[in-house]
Order: structure tokens, then sequence, then C-alpha cells
């Protein structure tokens, strides 16, 4: 069900910014900007069908090597004047890994008193699918 609640350019652009830069090598690499990002209570449910928690996240992520990634065809909807989902179409290569994975991914965003904070993300492997030349 579609929210109700119109979301302003500018916010969705914002979270879109914040969601890719958490494909960032600088931003993967830093615990510290990752801290920030990720909330107390984040949780993710990866393509892979692992789970993880902030604390996972930040202690895997900085030396893990980056995958090549491709997003597209965003989509920012209010579920509140506080929560808000991120979707998306991804495609990765890892540099182990023959072929590409794709999966839909969906994010959900919380505002807090220092900005917006991820607390959910969820990759679903999904077809592959044409990639755009925007």
């Amino acid at each position: 069900m579609k929210s109700n609640l119109p979301v302003d350019l500018s916010l969705s652009q914002h979270l879109v910014m914040l969601e890719l830069s958490l494909l960032k090598p600088n931003v993967r690499a830093s615990s510290q900007m990752l801290d920030n990002l990720l909330a107390d209570d984040f949780v993710e449910f990866s393509a892979t069908g692992k789970c993880f928690d902030k604390q996972h996240v930040l202690s895997r992520l900085p030396s893990e090597m980056m995958p090549d990634f491709h997003n597209q065809d965003f989509d920012v909807r209010l579920i509140n004047a506080e929560i808000a989902q991120v979707t998306y179409r991804a495609r990765l290569v890892r540099d182990k890994e023959p072929r590409p994975q794709f999966s839909n991914r969906s994010s959900i965003w919380r505002k807090t008193t220092d900005g917006w904070q991820m607390v959910f993300h969820q990759g679903t492997p999904c077809a592959e699918f044409t990639i755009d030349k925007k």
C-alpha cells in the first residue's frame, strides 16, 4: 500500500544520497561514518539470506573488498514524518565471482536529532535486469 504522505523532492534526494553514501569506499572503510549512518538497533537481511546487526557491519565492512555496484530505479516514500523507506534495484559484482548478482533493495530510515539513520536494510535476489544508461 502506498503512503499518502508527500515526499519533498529535497528529502527524497537526501535519502537517496545517504543510501548511496553507504556504497562509497571511503564511507565503507570508516567505522565512524558507518556508526553515524546506522542506528544502534540496525538490522540487515542480506541477499545471501544472512542476518547482520550494526556491530557485525562495523567490524566487517571496513576491511571487506568492495564490490562493484550499479543501482537504479530509486523510490522514496514516507511512512510517517520520521520514518522513510528507500527502495531500488542493485547489480553487484564481486572480484571472485564471475557472474553479477541482482537484487531488490529496501531500507528503512529514521529521523533523529542528529539526522537520518538507517534502521533496516534488506536485499532480495531477483531476476537479471537491464542496466539503465542514464
